[in-house]
C-alpha cells in the first residue's frame, strides 16, 4: 500500500501560516511606522511653532523695553537740562538720545499734560492711562494713514506736576513682520484683541476665523493650536501678548504642511519597502532552511512506505545528528526488532504489544486530561482577574474629579468583591492621621469627623507596616475599634494600604459580613487593586493641587490677576443673563515705596501678606479679591450696588487704618498704614470690562491725588 497525504502536505501547512503571519507582521509594521512618523513629525511642527512663537514674543517685549528706556532717559535728559542749563551735558545728552531713535525707526512727539484732544481716539485713552499712573503706558496702535506701531505714553515732570506727555512709536508693520517671516520661514500675524488683523507679513494671507471660547481661552494665557484644511493645509498657532498691563494683542503663527506630509509619505514609503525586503528575504531563507530541515522527513516516510508494504530489512541510510536523526535511529531499531518479532512469534507479540501500549497511552492520556483541567481552571481564574483589574484601572483613569473617582471605584470593588461595606481613608502627612472620605454600606453621617492616628486600631497597624491586614473575624481580634463605636463589630475584614513608592496615601477597608470571607485569590486581587487605586488617587490629588496653584498668587494666596479677569467675565455673563448689578474696588497701599525704601522687600511682602488677609476676613464668601500687580489689590463684589461698594471700601480702609505694623511710625507720612480705593459699578459707569476696570483705576488715581487714605466712586470728567 502506498501512503499519501490526503489533505495539504506539511510543508503547506507550516508554510501557508507563517506567510499569513509574516504579512499581518509587515503591514502592521508599515501602519504602525507610517503613524509614529506622523505623530513626531506633528509634535515636531507644534515646537517649532512654539519656538517661532516665542521668539517674536521676546521680540515684542524687547521692542516694548527699549521704548521704556528710552522714555526713561527723555524724562532724565529734560529733567537734567532743567537743573542745569549752563553746562550743555543736558543737550549733548538729548542729542545722542534723538540720534539713537532716528536710526532705530523711532518717532516721538511732546503734547501738553492736559491737553483735552489727543491725535487719535487711541492715544486720548492712552494720555489719560499714563496721566493718572504717573507711569508709562503702552499700546499698539493702528490709525489710518499711519502704519501699526508699539507705542508708550509717559508723563513727563516731577511726581503730581507733569507737564507734557512723551509719546514714543516703534513700527510693527507689514515690513517688520516680513523680515521676521523670512528669517523664521513661517507667516506672522498681529491681531486685536477681538480678532481683527493689525499686521501681517503677507497681505494675502487670511485672517484666522476665531470664536468667542477660542479669544477668551487665548485672553487667560492659553495658546491654541489647530489645522487648517485649505488646498495647502497649514499648522497654526494663536496667543496673547501683553503689552504693559493695561493692553494686550494677538499673536498668529502659522507655517504650511505640505513638505511635513510629503517627508511623511516619503518615509511611510521606504518603511514600507524596507520592510517588504526584509520579508521577502527572511521568507526566501527560511523556504531554504525549511526544505533542507525536511529531508531526513522525506527518507522517513519512504522507509514508513517500504515498511508497510511488508519490506522490514529497509533501513535509513542518512540518519542526521537532530530530533529527525533521533527518530531515524529509533526507527531503524524499530524495524529491526519488528523483523525478529516477526520471524518468531510474530502474531502473539504483536497483540501483547498493542495491548500494553493502549494501556499505556490511556493512562497518559488521562493524566494529561487532568492537568489539562487544572490548568484550564487556573487560567480562568487568572483571566477573571486581569478583567477585573482591567475594569477598576478603566474606571479609575477616566477621571481626575476626586468625588467621581472614588464613586467609580467603589462600584467596581463591590461588583468585584462582593463586599458589603467599604470604607476609605486619606491619609494627611501633616497632622499625621487617616481621615475617613467615602463610604459605602455605612450611613455617612455616623463617620462624620472619625480620624485615626497611625497608632490607632487596625487601620494603624495596616497604615504603619504599609502590608494587607487581613482578620477572619473582627469580633475576637481586641485591635478592632469598629469606628471609634460606630459600627458593629461583626464579620471579616480587609484592610488594605494605598502606597506609592513606600509612600502612604490612605487606607482601603473592605467588610463582609460572614467570618472568614475573603478567599486567598480575593486577598491577591484586593492587593493588586491596591496599587493601581493609589496611583488613581495621588493622580487626581497632584491634578487638584496644581490646577489650585495656576489661579493663585504665590506671595499673598489670594487670586491671580488671569484667574481674576476669567472670573469677571462670566460675572459680567452672569449680570447681563439675570440683569444684576456688580462693583469693582481698585485699592492700593499709600506710599508703599517709602515702606519698602525704609524697612526692605522683605518687610514689604510680610506687609502686602497682612493687607491680603486684612482684605479676606472683611470681605463676603462670594467676594473675590485678586492681587492686580505690585501693591495693587482689586475686590469684585456680586450683587452689590454703589452705597454696598462703598461701604465694603471704607471698612477695608478703616480695618487696615486701624492694624498695627511695624515701622510705620518711621516710613508712613500719617504714621499709620493706608489704603486709597477706587470704586465703579457694573453697568452704571460702563458694561465693558476693560472700561471698567480703567473707571476704578482713575477713582483710584483721583484718591491718591486728592490726599490719599480715602475711598472714591468714578465720576465722568467734566
Amino acid at each position: 500500500m502506498t501512503l499519501r497525504p490526503s489533505g495539504l502536505s506539511l510543508n503547506k501547512k507550516i508554510l501557508r501560516p507563517f506567510f499569513i503571519t509574516i504579512l499581518l507582521l509587515g503591514l502592521a509594521a508599515t501602519v504602525g511606522s507610517g503613524l509614529l512618523i506622523s505623530q513626531a513629525l506633528s509634535k515636531n511642527a507644534d515646537e517649532r511653532l512654539s519656538t517661532i512663537q516665542q521668539i517674536l514674543i521676546r521680540e515684542v517685549k524687547e521692542h516694548e523695553r527699549l521704548l521704556e528706556s528710552y522714555a526713561s532717559l527723555l524724562e532724565y535728559s529734560h529733567a537734567l537740562v532743567k537743573q542745569d542749563a549752563t553746562s550743555g551735558t543736558g543737550g549733548i545728552l538729548l542729542d545722542q538720545i534723538y540720534a539713537a531713535l532716528g536710526k532705530s525707526d523711532i518717532s516721538i512727539a511732546f503734547f501738553p499734560a492736559g491737553v483735552k484732544e489727543a491725535p487719535s481716539p487711541a492715544l486720548e485713552g492712552l494720555f489719560q492711562q499714563a496721566q493718572r499712573s504717573g507711569k508709562p503706558r503702552f499700546r499698539f496702535t493702528s490709525e489710518p494713514g499711519t502704519p501699526p506701531s508699539l507705542t508708550v505714553a509717559s508723563p513727563m515732570g516731577t511726581a503730581g506736576t507733569e507737564d507734557q506727555i512723551l509719546l514714543l512709536q516703534t513700527p510693527m508693520d507689514q515690513a517688520f513682520l516680513k523680515e521676521h517671516a523670512s528669517t523664521l520661514h513661517a507667516d506672522l500675524q498681529l491681531l486685536s484683541i477681538d480678532g481683527q488683523v493689525l499686521a501681517r507679513s503677507d497681505a494675502e494671507l487670511p485672517p484666522p476665523q476665531l470664536s468667542d471660547k477660542e479669544i477668551e481661552a487665548i485672553l487667560i494665557g492659553r495658546s491654541l493650536y489647530r489645522t487648517n484644511d485649505s488646498l495647502v493645509a497649514r499648522r497654526q498657532v494663536i496667543a496673547a501678548v501683553p503689552l504693559g498691563t493695561t493692553d494686550m494683542i494677538l499673536l498668529s503663527v502659522d507655517i504650511p504642511m505640505a513638505d511635513l506630509d510629503g517627508l511623511v509619505q516619503t518615509l511611510a514609503t521606504r518603511s514600507a519597502l524596507t520592510i517588504g525586503l526584509a520579508l521577502l528575504l527572511g521568507s526566501y531563507f527560511f523556504l531554504r532552511v525549511l526544505r533542507k530541515a525536511m529531508r531526513p522527513l522525506d527518507d522517513l516516510m519512504a522507509a514508513t512506505e517500504s515498511v508497510s508494504q511488508g519490506n522490514f530489512s529497509y533501513r535509513i541510510t542518512r540518519p542526521t545528528t537532530d530530533e529527525f536523526g533521533i527518530l531515524a535511529t529509533a526507527f531503524n531499531d524499530m524495524v529491526g526488532q519488528l523483523e525478529t518479532l516477526y520471524q518468531e512469534r510474530i502474531a502473539q507479540q504483536h497483540k501483547l504489544t498493542l495491548a500494553q501500549e493502549e494501556i499505556k497511552y490511556q493512562g497518559i492520556l488521562e493524566q494529561k486530561n487532568r492537568e489539562i483541567e487544572r490548568a484550564n481552571r487556573d487560567l480562568k481564574l487568572h483571566l477573571k482577574d486581569i478583567s477585573s483589574l482591567f475594569q477598576l484601572n478603566q474606571a479609575m483613569t477616566s477621571t481626575l474629579d476626586q468625588s467621581t473617582l472614588f464613586e467609580r471605584m467603589f462600584q467596581v470593588l463591590r461588583d468585584l468583591t462582593h463586599s458589603s461595606r467599604i470604607v476609605l481613608l486619606l491619609y494627611n502627612p501633616g497632622s499625621e492621621e487617616l481621615e475617613i472620605r467615602k463610604a459605602f454600606g455605612m450611613p455617612t453621617e455616623s463617620l462624620d469627623g472619625i480620624v485615626f492616628r497611625l497608632d490607632e486600631g487596625i487601620t494603624g497597624v495596616a497604615a504603619r507596616s504599609q502590608e494587607l491586614v487581613y482578620v477572619p473575624d473582627i469580633s475576637q481580634d481586641l485591635r478592632s475599634l469598629n469606628y471609634k463605636g460606630r459600627s458593629s463589630g461583626q464579620g471579616s475584614l480587609a484592610c488594605l494600604p494605598l502606597v506609592i513608592k513606600q509612600r502612604l496615601v490612605g487606607i482601603l477597608n473592605l467588610h463582609k459580613d460572614d467570618q472568614d470571607a475573603f478567599s486567598e485569590q480575593d486577598l491577591k486581587l484586593i492587593q493588586a487593586i491596591g496599587n493601581q487605586a493609589a496611583i488613581a488617587i495621588e493622580n487626581a490629588q497632584l491634578y487638584e493641587k496644581t490646577r489650585d496653584l495656576s489661579n493663585t498668587d504665590e506671595l499673598t494666596s489670594l487670586a491671580n490677576r488671569r484667574h481674576f479677569q476669567g472670573i469677571l467675565k462670566r460675572e459680567v455673563d452672569q449680570a447681563k443673563r439675570y440683569n444684576t448689578t456688580f462693583s469693582l474696588i481698585m485699592l492700593d497701599v499709600d506710599h508703599f515705596k517709602q515702606y519698602n525704601d525704609t524697612h526692605g522687600h522683605l518687610a514689604g511682602d510680610l506687609v502686602l501678606k497682612r493687607v491680603a488677609n486684612i482684605l479676606l476676613q472683611n470681605t463676603r464668601g462670594i467676594d473675590l479679591v485678586a492681587r492686580f500687580g505690585g501693591e495693587e489689590f482689586v475686590v469684585l463684589l456680586p450683587r452689590t450696588d454703589e452705597r454696598g461698594a462703598l461701604a465694603t471700601a471704607e471698612k477695608l480702609r478703616q480695618c487696615v487704618h486701624d492694624e498695627a505694623v511695624a515701622g510705620m511710625e518711621t516710613s508712613q507720612p500719617l504714621g499709620r498704614l493706608t489704603l486709597s480705593l477706587g470704586i465703579a459699578i457694573y453697568p452704571l459707569h460702563s458694561k465693558d470690562i476693560f472700561d471698567l476696570l480703567n473707571m476704578a483705576d482713575q477713582a483710584l488715581y483721583q484718591a491718591k491725588s486728592t490726599g490719599r487714605n480715602r475711598c472714591v466712586v468714578w465720576t465722568p470728567p467734566v
